[in-house]
């Protein structure tokens, strides 16, 4: 049965995707107060490890920590043991791991980080159809998505990270309280970057999105909370 799509202001998630932790002060103090939500990706933890979370936790944010744990069901199951004291508010793990994998996250995160929301990422969005048929995967890029998606979903898995080209099936075929959150999302006038399933934050919006992550548009701009201020400017109008 298809569920109508109902428009929400979803909330803005920075992607603090930056070379080194002086830059990454920096721009955090430069977005301003009306920031609320942190990723921290695999580049900064390894680089910057559990302190910088704390540093983002302490200054009044939120964190998505962004480490698509992808790995045999023990294995990921461990990390997130060895991740139970930080205190994150999102945590990735790779549908691709499979069933077995994700029920025993979700269990887990129940136990152990009742108050952090796991998703599971489906395609990423740097990938297209030509990416996928080169790693062996014939259907088509929604059709994969979905699949992925329902795996998650059906494991108790809380959110999706999906691009924002698949919102809108996602959000028709999903229960209505799965959380979309979806990377991608380039303003009006942004480049492309290295994404390839791309739509702007007002599009996006519409389609269902619970999350926006964004990166590249807010952080090398010259004044990153203005950046900030004129996309939640859209998201209002």
């Amino acid at each position: 049965m298809i569920r109508e799509v109902t428009t929400k202001t979803p909330e803005i998630i920075l992607a603090l995707d930056v070379d080194n932790r002086e830059q990454a002060q920096k721009i955090l103090q430069a977005t301003g107060e009306r920031l609320e939500w942190v990723k921290v990706g695999l580049q900064s933890y390894l680089r910057d490890g559990p302190d910088l979370i704390h540093s983002i936790v302490d200054s009044g944010k939120k964190v998505f920590l962004d480490l698509k744990l992808h790995d045999i069901p023990n294995t990921m199951a461990k990390a997130m043991e060895s991740l139970v004291r930080l205190p994150i508010g999102m945590l990735t793990l790779h549908a691709n791991a499979g069933e077995e994998a994700l029920q025993r996250c979700a269990r887990l995160g129940k136990e152990i980080m009742p108050d952090t929301l796991l998703l599971a990422v489906t395609v990423l969005t740097s990938m297209d159809q030509q990416a996928l048929h080169s790693i062996g995967v014939k259907s088509p890029v929604i059709e994969q998505v979905e699949r992925l998606a329902r795996v998650a979903v059906k494991s108790e898995i809380g959110g999706v990270v999906c691009s924002p080209q698949e919102l809108i099936h996602l959000r028709s075929c999903l229960p209505p309280v799965t959380r979309l959150i979806t990377p991608g999302i380039r303003p009006t006038g942004s480049a492309m970057g290295d994404q390839k399933r791309i739509m702007t934050p007002s599009l996006a919006m519409d389609a269902g999105a619970d999350y926006l992550v964004i990166g590249r548009p807010i952080l090398e701009a010259e004044n990153p909370a203005a950046a900030l201020s004129n996309i939640l400017g859209e998201l209002d109008q």
